[in-house]
Formats: structure tokens, sequence, C-alpha cells
């Protein structure tokens, strides 16, 4: 039982480093900067990447793209798919 718990996990810092792809706009949308937990820190609630064309530290919070966890499709070996409900920045 322990094994299969852990086959499970995944940790933060490979999260960080798979791309994220919208699979209904075929458009890759870059890597996580960012992550949001919920308020007990168990679970992610949604992930936050730079506005196209930005960068770590290279641009503005308020343009950060954030995707909530439900829209996340699948979490692959090197890629996250997600298939955005409504396209949301921190602005709003």
């Amino acid at each position: 039982m322990k094994k299969e718990l852990t086959d499970n996990l995944i940790a933060l810092s490979q999260i960080r480093q798979m791309e994220v792809i919208d699979i209904s706009t075929g458009k890759r949308l870059g890597f996580i900067s960012d992550i949001i937990f919920d308020d007990d820190f168990t679970k992610i609630e949604s992930i936050v990447l730079p506005p196209d064309g930005g960068f770590f530290g290279l641009f503005k919070k308020k343009d950060e793209v954030i995707i909530p966890w439900e829209d996340i499709k699948t979490l692959g070996i090197d890629v996250i798919l997600i298939e955005r409900q409504k396209e949301k920045s921190n602005d709003e």
C-alpha cells in the first residue's frame, strides 16, 4: 500500500519544469511560475503562468495567467495538458 501512494506523488519541482499546453488551441503556454494552494496547503487550487512573451521576473503580477486546477486534463512526463474554460488573469 505504501508503494501505491508513492507511485502517485509528483514533486513540486517536477511540476514547475513541465511545459503547459492548451489542448483546445494547441498553444504552448509556457512553464509554471507559481503554484497556489488551498488554505490548508493540502491541494493545489491553480497554477500561475507568465503572460505571453513574459519571462520569470520580467513581467507585472497583474499580467499573470491563472489556470484553475480543474482545467488541467493530464499531467504527463514532461507536459501538462489543460483545457481552459475561460482565460483568467490576476487583474480580475
